[in-house]
């Protein structure tokens, strides 16, 4: 072994070995060191056997020294200790990886596999849809036809019976050539007839024409407001419980049914018990009607005669030959003055 010095004795200048002191330990001291200095603690222990004693200058830094190395040379086997654990855990992981590496190729299969799988499933669905889309669209086609069918059905049922509820509210009616456009009581909206209406002793004799003293109508929309404020008028303002007309001549030809044909009027006192009163929707001190609302009265009167509610020689009259009232107006007084059955003698 080698002989390191490590430190030099400061009482005797004799060099003191590190392996001398790195060997067997007695009495907590090192062993082996220079028998030469007589600076010690215990002379008397100089003599043991293959003992010899440093001073304790030379004790404390040889020793020191040693420790020191030593915890060196622990510190590198710890080094090597920890490094070859190192190697140890690489080596687990590289043969972990080749492992993973192995099972890549099943991996990749499994996923091919799938998605082979799910594209055919999507063409399943994609052909599945497609056949309901075939089956569907026909379907539909059959059903919407089906509802157009019965819409014209209904219309047309409706038409026979004389009824305008298939037509807009606003719509501007063409009425044909000797034909009575009569709007009923629910197409209008009108509030329900009270019970106990006295009823017209049948056949009538007299006709009596009237305005209402409003602005005209030009269509359903404006007509129908017209009849319903005027009833509304009568009901809650004069307390007639309705209507006092048994008809109005609206806008565009149309003709409102008010109290009807079987039914006492309130128009004009002394005369509703024995007359008709039409009343035209409107002021007619200097605008006359249209020829088509002067048409739909004439109209409605040649039906009155028909179902045998006017006698065939009635009398028509304005009301202001009757009553002291300006109705039915300058201008339209003047033109029934020119039908046949007007009456100047009452």
């Amino acid at each position: 072994m080698d002989r390191k010095v490590v430190s030099i004795c400061r009482d005797c200048n004799a060099p003191i070995y590190l392996y001398s002191l790195a060997k067997d330990r007695k009495h907590q001291r090192p062993c082996f060191g220079h028998e030469y200095c007589s600076n010690l603690e215990n002379p008397p222990e100089r003599f043991c056997k293959n003992v010899s004693w440093l001073c304790e200058n030379c004790y404390r830094s040889t020793a020191e020294s040693a420790i020191h190395e030593n915890n060196d040379c622990k510190s590198k086997s710890n080094q090597i200790e920890s490094r070859y654990a190192n190697l140890l855990e690489l080596e687990k992981r590289i043969e972990t990886l080749e492992g993973h590496c192995k099972a890549c190729p099943d991996l990749v299969q499994r996923a091919t596999n799938a998605e082979a799988n799910g594209s055919a499933s999507q063409q399943k669905a994609a052909h599945a849809s497609i056949l309901n889309r075939r089956v569907l669209i026909p379907i539909a086609a059959i059903a919407l036809s089906i509802i157009l069918i019965g819409l014209l059905l209904f219309t047309e049922r409706s038409g026979n019976k004389g009824s305008l509820q298939g037509i807009p509210v606003n719509a501007t009616l063409e009425s044909r050539p000797n034909s009575l456009l009569l709007i009923s009581r629910d197409e209008w909206s009108a509030q329900t007839e009270p019970e106990g209406m006295q009823k017209l002793q049948l056949p009538i004799e007299r006709i009596i024409i009237a305005h209402i003293s409003t602005a005209q109508c030009e269509n359903r929309v404006q007509c129908d407001a017209r009849v319903r404020g005027m009833q509304a008028f009568h009901i809650h303002s004069n307390g007639w419980g309705d209507i006092g007309y048994n008809f109005l001549i609206g806008g565009d030809g149309l003709v409102y049914e008010g109290r009807g044909w079987y039914n006492q009027g309130a128009h004009t006192t002394g005369y509703n018990g024995n007359s008709i009163c039409i009343a035209f929707i409107g002021t007619f001190n200097v605008e006359v009607p249209t020829e088509k609302d002067l048409k739909a009265a004439q109209l409605l009167i040649d039906e009155g005669v028909r179902l045998g509610v006017l006698t065939g020689n009635y009398r028509l009259y304005g009301a202001r030959q009757l009553t002291a009232t300006e109705s039915p107006g300058k201008a339209l007084y003047s033109i029934i003055m020119k039908w046949p059955h007007w009456s100047r003698s009452i």
